[in-house]
């Protein structure tokens, strides 16, 4: 062990120092151990659980995010088919009203016509009522012509009733 000593003295190396040396390290280890270790250990511990909980926060964060960007989509997609429902129901509804106005305009067409038809066929019969009439008048001015002779009223209308069955 001499010859280690010697060995070890020669290039610098004091035991004694050395011997010093590791008797305060100890002492201040057990200082350290037993003030600061724990405190700093747990300073670590707590350090280590605030950066686990951050980072087990933002894996939770990130999941939500995803889950409120899937139900999103998803209202947005609903959105979407409503307002295509409520499009096709309007669209439906034009073609409807449509299709009532133009039956409604048909019909009007048709009064129209029955209208006029029935005041042509009106005015027809005015004028057929007319032309018998002038018809009458002129028998009786030929007739009146031929016999050279005026008949009284009475017998006038008369004269005029019976050729008006007769025409009839």
């Amino acid at each position: 062990m001499n010859a280690l000593l010697e060995t070890l003295g020669k290039v610098g190396f004091d035991w004694k120092m050395a011997l010093f040396s590791f008797i305060n390290f100890l002492v201040i280890y057990y200082i350290l151990k037993r003030f600061f270790f724990e405190k700093i250990v747990s300073s670590i511990d707590e350090r280590q659980n605030k950066i686990k909980q951050g980072v087990d926060d933002y894996k939770q964060a990130k999941t939500e995010l995803e889950m409120a960007e899937v139900n999103a989509q998803k209202i947005i997609d609903e959105s979407k088919k409503d307002a295509n429902k409520i499009i096709e129901k309007s669209n439906l509804n034009i073609k409807e009203q449509g299709e009532i106005q133009k039956q409604k305009t048909v019909a009007d067409i048709e009064k129209l016509i029955a209208s006029a038809k029935s005041n042509i066929e009106s005015q027809k019969q005015d004028m057929k009522d007319e032309i018998k009439k002038e018809t009458v008048e002129l028998v009786i001015e030929a007739t009146q012509k031929i016999l050279s002779e005026k008949i009284d009223k009475e017998k006038d209308s008369k004269f005029v009733d019976d050729i008006l069955k007769t025409i009839k």
